[in-house]
């Protein structure tokens, strides 16, 4: 009967022990895969990165013209409405005069945006009865600095954001004495065919100011401080290096670096979990 106590107890711890075994040989495994951090990497690439200094300025119509009448009169027949596309020489009112009925026309093409009148109103050749706008073409005013002004030529090309669009413009006047605050006014021109653009919203307007040329560019997100000292994590054969590196410049979302080279694939996401020599598993990225 002992034999058989014995024996059982013997078969008991040792399967007691193979279940530990098996238990630490998973938790090991499952450790050695939770150190395996993913991340998105970006590849580093050699440009000229262009500094842009943002200018606020406010946009309005390319021209507008006004509608008058030769002679005081009563409004017998508005024919447009505010917002309606006329041609050069479209009939805008009738009025009549003490000479007769006459019929006030449009000296140019365009959109009405203030139609001042309505029937029966008194008019009178100093006071205009409308305005036609081209909107086809959008103006840009703005100001800069004296230091700003020599960056600037007229037929240059500048990016304009509005809302959340991008458009080019092209400087088309650059003012040479300032305003009573000091600065210079300066006109830009858009394309606005399809009418994406309203007058008298505003624009930023982006000034190159820098340029630093053909450095190697990062996403500004890749970059860890630590210690006052800038560094990046890059990733070959799915392995983490740590790589300190200079900052030259930044401009937005894209910073200017030496210390690596273009084509390295860098760490965009999970960066701030790694060590130097971590595994990764490359998730996703450009």
């Amino acid at each position: 009967m002992k034999k058989i106590i014995l024996g059982f107890s013997f078969v008991l711890i040792v399967s007691l022990l193979a279940a530990c075994t098996e238990s630490n040989d998973a938790a090991e495994n499952e450790e050695q895969e939770e150190r395996v951090v993913a991340v998105e990497t970006e590849e580093a690439v050699e440009k000229d990165l262009v500094i842009d200094k943002s200018i606020y300025g406010r946009t309005a119509p390319n021209h507008v013209a006004p509608v008058a009448v030769q002679t005081p009169g009563e409004v017998k027949e508005v024919r447009v409405e505010n917002g309606e596309e006329v041609d050069d020489n479209d009939t805008i009112l009738k009025i009549s005069t003490a000479a007769g009925n006459q019929n006030v026309r449009s000296t140019t093409e365009g959109e009405v945006i203030n139609l001042l009148v309505n029937k029966g109103d008194m008019v009178d050749p100093e006071e205009p009865v409308a305005m036609v706008a081209d909107l086809d073409t959008i103006k840009i005013e703005f100001s800069v600095t004296e230091q700003l002004l020599s960056l600037i030529s007229e037929d240059d090309k500048v990016n304009v954001f509005i809302g959340d669009k991008e458009y080019e413009a092209a400087i088309t006047n650059v003012g040479t004495l300032p305003n009573e605050t000091g600065l210079y006014s300066v006109i830009a021109t858009v394309d606005n065919e399809k009418r994406e653009i309203l007058p008298g919203v505003v624009a930023d307007i982006r000034i190159p100011e820098k340029k630093v040329e053909t450095a190697i560019l990062i996403p500004t997100s890749a970059i860890v401080n630590e210690e006052n000292k800038d560094f990046i994590f890059t990733v070959k054969d799915n392995v983490a290096t740590r790589q300190e590196i200079k900052v030259l410049e930044t401009e937005s979302d894209v910073t200017a670096v030496e210390g690596i080279n273009a084509g390295d694939q860098v760490v965009t996401t999970g960066q701030l979990t790694l060590t130097d020599g971590a595994e990764v598993n490359v998730t996703g990225g450009e």
